[in-house]
C-alpha cells in the first residue's frame, strides 16, 4: 500500500504515513507529480488442451454418435405415436361398447397409457447437447451439460431402485407375517400352502436381487459419468464403460424382439414399429459404447 499524499510506501504495522503524522494533517489529495502504483488484476486460469479433449470432441461429433442419437430419437417418437394411437383405439372400442350397453349396467372403462419415461427424454436431450457441443469449431472444449443430464438419470434410477427395494422388503415382511399368522390365506391360489409360500418367496427373492443389481449398476454408471464430466473439464483420461452395460443393452434387444413377436401374435401391429426401432437403436448404442471403450483403451495404451 502507498500513501495517497506523498507516494511513500506505508509502514507494515499499519501506522499512518510520516507526511501526515505532524499536527494531524492527513491530506488525501495526491500531489501533482504523484503516480499511483500499477494495479495487477488476477487473470482467469487458462485451461490446458490435452489429447483427451480432442478424442472426446472427435468421438461426440462422429457419424456413429450422430446415428445413435438420431435412431434413439426416432425410436422415442415412434413409441410415443404408437402409444397415442393405441389409446385412441381403446377409447373408440370402449365408446362402441358403451353405446350398446343397457342402461343401468355396471361398466368399467379401463385402458393403459404408455408414457415415455422421463429418464429417456433426459438421455435424448443429453445426447444432442453433446453432439452440438462437439460440432462447435470455435473452441477445443465441450460442454458438460449433456453428461450432467446422464448423471441426473442415474440419480433418479438410484432413488427409484432404493424405493423399490424398500417396498419389496416391506411386502416380504408382511407376507411372512400373514403366512405365519393365517396359513390358510394362501389357499386362494388353489395350491397347497407350502407350495404357494415357496413360489411367492422365490418371486420375492428374484425381484429383490434384480432391484439390488440395478441399484449397483446405476451407482457404477454414476461414477462413469462423473469421470467423463471431469475428463471434459480438465482433460484427464475417463473411465471405460463397464462390460455389463453393453450386456444390459443386449438383454434389452432380446426383450424388444420378444415383445415384437408377441405383438405380431396378438395382432397389435401398431406397436411393432416401436419395438423394431428400439432394436435398431440399441444395436447402434452398443456399437457406440464399444467404439468409446476402444478410444479410451487406445489413449491408455499410448501412455497418455
Amino acid at each position: 500500500m502507498y500513501c495517497t499524499n506523498c507516494g511513500r510506501k506505508l509502514p507494515e504495522d499499519g501506522s499512518p504515513c510520516i507526511c501526515g503524522a505532524q499536527n494531524g494533517n492527513f491530506n488525501t489529495q495526491p500531489p501533482q507529480n504523484f503516480q499511483a502504483p500499477p494495479q495487477y488484476y488476477a487473470q482467469p486460469p487458462v485451461r490446458p488442451v490435452t489429447p483427451v479433449h480432442g478424442m472426446l470432441k472427435r468421438f461426440a461429433s462422429s457419424k456413429l454418435f450422430f446415428m445413435c442419437a438420431l435412431l434413439f430419437t426416432v425410436q422415442m417418437v415412434v413409441s410415443a405415436v404408437s402409444s397415442v394411437i393405441e389409446v385412441f383405439t381403446v377409447l373408440q372400442n370402449q365408446a362402441y361398447l358403451l353405446e350398446r350397453t343397457p342402461i343401468g349396467t355396471n361398466f368399467n372403462v379401463e385402458f393403459n397409457v404408455n408414457i415415455v419415461p422421463v429418464q429417456n427424454i433426459l438421455v435424448l436431450i443429453g445426447l444432442w447437447l453433446l453432439y452440438a457441443s462437439a460440432k462447435k469449431t470455435d473452441t477445443p472444449f465441450m460442454s458438460t451439460a449433456g453428461v450432467t443430464l446422464f448423471k441426473v438419470t442415474e440419480i433418479l434410477q438410484i432413488v427409484g431402485c432404493g424405493i423399490l427395494c424398500g417396498m419389496l422388503l416391506l411386502i416380504g415382511l408382511l407376507v411372512l407375517l400373514a403366512s405365519s399368522g393365517a396359513p390358510n390365506v394362501t389357499n386362494y391360489t388353489g395350491l397347497p400352502d407350502n407350495i404357494a409360500i415357496l413360489i411367492m418367496g422365490v418371486a420375492f427373492v428374484v425381484g429383490l436381487v434384480l432391484s439390488v443389481l440395478l441399484l449397483l449398476y446405476s451407482i457404477k454408471m454414476l461414477g462413469v459419468w462423473t469421470s467423463l464430466q471431469r475428463a471434459i473439464q480438465v482433460g484427464v483420461l475417463p473411465k471405460k464403460l463397464p462390460g455389463y452395460a453393453l450386456a444390459l443393452q443386449g438383454f434389452s434387444i432380446f426383450c424388444d424382439a420378444a415383445a415384437m413377436i408377441a405383438f405380431f401374435v396378438l395382432n397389435a401391429w401398431i406397436l411393432i414399429p416401436g419395438s423394431l426401432c428400439s432394436i435398431v437403436a440399441r444395436v447402434y448404442v452398443i456399437r457406440c459404447m464399444a467404439a468409446y471403450n476402444r478410444e479410451v483403451a487406445g489413449m491408455k495404451a499410448g501412455f497418455f
